[in-house]
């Protein structure tokens, strides 16, 4: 294996605040396309994650919730493998992203707010056409016991209590931002991908809350008939969640990994020492290696 098979934490935050100014000097139409498209990938991750809740149902029943939990959420990281390696624009991982890299004066506060507002709603169209026409006119969800899950898994949101949700969106970004920072500590595609995988699979197993896969899920519901009006979706579901997230993905991941690896440290002190440390780990392996063959 390489020394250098993965960058380390302080080049990998460098490298997400480069990743901030590239998204904010996209053209609009890109980053409308790639917010629209962000949405619609990561419904396909809610489609496997609802098609496989609702036909394995008796895992449940015979061998408990934690193995049908735990099988339902090994298949939703697909979603955001295709989002992350796609280059697509997701809110929740902006969220982090834009706080990195104008905390490090790359970008401006603007660019923070048209970033998060282009991609939130452009998440949210992504998952409506994809709902609506890829889901539901499909047929794919509107029979038992697909159908009497989703709606079941719907109203279970609804009726969980607001700060509750608010709680879960918290654990949920803290997680995908985790897996976007592994994602961005890659060298490698298959690496990307376990990074990525297992922060995800994690925050769906355990009930952490995420708004744009709740875009998907919850509304899929909705519009299968769930006892959830828009009003109450909105102010109960996606409100918290929505705040939750920005909470852990802007401030437990970017302000905090912000402050403690780019915060004070000009850039060329950081590469410099960053050369420094790799030189000394080098020569340190090769120094042991030359004692081994003598």
């Amino acid at each position: 294996m390489s020394l250098n098979d993965a960058y380390n934490i302080y080049e990998t935050i460098e490298h997400i605040s480069a990743i901030g100014v590239r998204k904010s000097k996209q053209k609009i139409d890109h980053m409308i396309i790639k917010s629209f498209l962000a949405g619609v990938l990561l419904s396909f991750g809610g489609l496997f994650c609802l098609t496989v809740g609702g036909g394995s149902t008796l895992l449940a029943q015979n061998f408990g919730p934690g193995i049908h939990k735990t099988i339902q959420a090994a298949v939703f990281p697909i979603g955001l493998i295709l989002v992350i390696v796609t280059g697509a624009d997701l809110f929740t991982g902006n969220t982090m992203v834009l706080v990195i890299s104008t905390l490090h004066k790359k970008t401006t506060w603007i660019n923070l707010l048209i970033s998060w507002s282009i991609s939130f709603f452009g998440n949210l169209v992504g998952c409506i056409c994809f709902q609506y026409f890829l889901v539901y006119h499909a047929g794919l969800l509107t029979y038992d016991p697909y159908l009497s899950y989703t709606i079941k898994y719907a109203e279970m949101k609804s009726n969980t209590p607001w700060y509750q949700m608010f709680l879960r969106g918290i654990g949920g970004n803290w997680l995908v931002c985790l897996a976007f920072c592994l994602s961005a500590s890659a060298r490698d595609l298959n690496s990307k991908i376990i990074g990525i995988y297992l922060p995800i699979w994690l925050f769906v197993a355990v009930g952490y809350e995420h708004s744009i896969a709740n875009m998907f899920t919850v509304q899929m519901g909705m519009l299968l008939g769930a006892n959830l009006s828009i009003g109450n979706y909105i102010l109960n579901v996606l409100l918290p969640v929505t705040l939750g997230n920005i909470l852990g993905g802007g401030i437990f991941v970017g302000f905090i990994y912000w402050y403690l690896y780019l915060a004070k440290k000009p850039d060329n002190d950081i590469n410099i020492g960053m050369k420094i440390l790799n030189k000394d780990v080098y020569l340190g392996v090769k120094q042991h290696d030359d004692i081994i063959q003598s």
